[in-house]
């Protein structure tokens, strides 16, 4: 058995060599060079000037940074309840065979996420032009006055929320989906033969059996929503709106308008980290709701 392993555990480093070097040029190495850029002042043109920790300082201090820090914590807090309880509720009508228009709600709901995210924000930036959009439309139609939803700062960030809601709700369904298919038919039914109602069914019958992929769930919709970029960018296409900053559009103005990459690489560092910390939490309480089921 031994020389079996050794053998085994050689192949597995042979076959994955690749692998990780692949890792390490596109992954390892930009993280790495991105923190080292951190401790330098730097605008892309001329020599890399060294200031320490001076970029985390001044990060802290700065209003968009703050700005940025505030927009994502409410993205965080409205979207991962959101697409969590639409998902498990779009997924439990998903499952019922006997819904009516079951295959048109699938498409509804399944076609955010096989667009491209870029695609997503056009999309939303048509519905919501002040002049030809179809929005403005329906409220003219209804008496109301057109607005520049995505100028105001007061609905734009809104906006983002239900883009981001519309391009994920897919994945969170599906994951949900999955879940659902997974569950044996006679757990089920031995809970109504039991007496139970459907919302005991629910709470202590098909919540428990989820939970693996309600972890899934919240796990990849905060590392979505904590980075999210590519909606922002797209609505923004004419002028950089400050007041929609998130920490991930903050390294992008940071860097390609004002050329302040050593900051810019502070921010990516700061986030990166937020990231890894909040992956890592979600990866240990996996792994032990796997050792206690």
């Amino acid at each position: 058995m031994g020389g079996r392993k050794d053998y085994l555990t050689k192949d597995f480093f042979i076959l994955m060599t690749p692998a990780f070097i692949l890792l390490f040029i596109f992954i390892v190495y930009p993280i790495l060079n991105t923190f080292y850029l951190s401790f330098f002042k730097w605008d892309g043109f001329t020599p890399p000037q060294f200031v320490g920790l001076q970029n985390y300082e001044k990060m802290f201090d700065y209003e968009l940074f703050r700005t940025s820090i505030k927009n994502n914590v409410f993205l965080f807090i409205t979207f991962l309840p959101l697409v969590t309880l639409l998902g498990l509720a779009f997924s439990i009508l998903l499952h019922n065979k006997e819904v009516v228009g079951r295959n048109v709600l699938r498409g509804i709901v399944m076609l955010g996420m096989v667009m491209p995210l870029t695609v997503v924000g056009i999309v939303w930036m048509l519905l919501l032009d002040p002049r030809s959009g179809i929005i403005n439309k329906i409220i003219e139609l209804l008496g109301g006055s057109p607005r520049a939803w995505i100028q105001d700062p007061s609905t734009a960030i809104y906006f983002v929320l239900l883009g981001s809601l519309w391009a994920w709700l897919g994945f969170s369904t599906t994951v949900f989906l999955a879940g659902l298919e997974g569950i044996d038919k006679e757990i089920l039914e031995a809970a109504i033969i039991d007496g139970a109602n459907p919302w005991q069914k629910f709470r202590y019958v098909l919540l428990p059996l989820l939970k693996p992929a309600l972890i899934v769930v919240v796990t990849m919709s905060s590392i979505y929503i904590l980075k999210v970029f590519d909606l922002i960018f797209v609505l923004s296409a004419e002028s950089p709106p400050l007041y929609l900053s998130v920490l991930a559009y903050l390294v992008y103005y940071e860097a390609f308008f004002r050329y302040r990459w050593g900051f810019a690489a502070a921010v990516a560092t700061f986030l990166t980290v937020a990231v890894f910390v909040f992956s890592i939490g979600m990866l240990k309480r996996m792994i032990q709701e796997r050792r206690v089921e």
